[in-house]
């Protein structure tokens, strides 16, 4: 099994609070940070709102712009294609709503934090949530503009 992380964005009302969905395989910054990067510029043609909303539709096997129609995983999930293999395409439930306070308490190492309002992608571990690994500033931005 690959590493497991989750895939968010902070509550556009209320900093304190942060939406995530589970990223099952992967999910180590050295694959993921690119991955999401490619995501944002090249399936969303650097609009960091629609990378965002898509990534928080799914439950997530894993992430990645090569992912088709054509794609085949395990029986039961569902390719979308220039995002990811989702595990539950059609989820139930919202997306969880975690406090920024307890990101330490989840059981995954890794959190990325896509946050269109600043244009950006945040690497947090959950060994030390309030320290952010890494903050990235997507160069692509809405309109094709650098």
């Amino acid at each position: 099994m690959g590493t497991r992380g989750y895939v968010g964005c902070p509550d556009t009302t209320d900093p304190t609070i942060v939406h995530l969905r589970y990223v099952h395989s992967d999910a180590i910054p050295e694959y993921l940070v690119p991955a999401l990067t490619e995501i944002q510029e090249q399936t969303f043609h650097g609009d960091t709102a629609a990378t965002a909303t898509a990534l928080l539709r799914c439950t997530w096997a894993y992430l990645g712009t090569d992912v088709s129609t054509d794609t085949t995983f395990l029986a039961g999930d569902t390719p979308i294609a220039g995002v990811g293999m989702a595990i539950e395409a059609t989820p139930t439930d919202p997306p969880t709503a975690v406090p920024v306070a307890r990101l330490g308490e989840l059981w995954e190492p890794w959190v990325y934090l896509i946050d269109p309002a600043t244009n950006t992608l945040t690497v947090l571990s959950t060994d030390d949530p309030t320290n952010p690994a890494a903050t990235y500033t997507f160069t692509h931005t809405a309109g094709g503009q650098r």
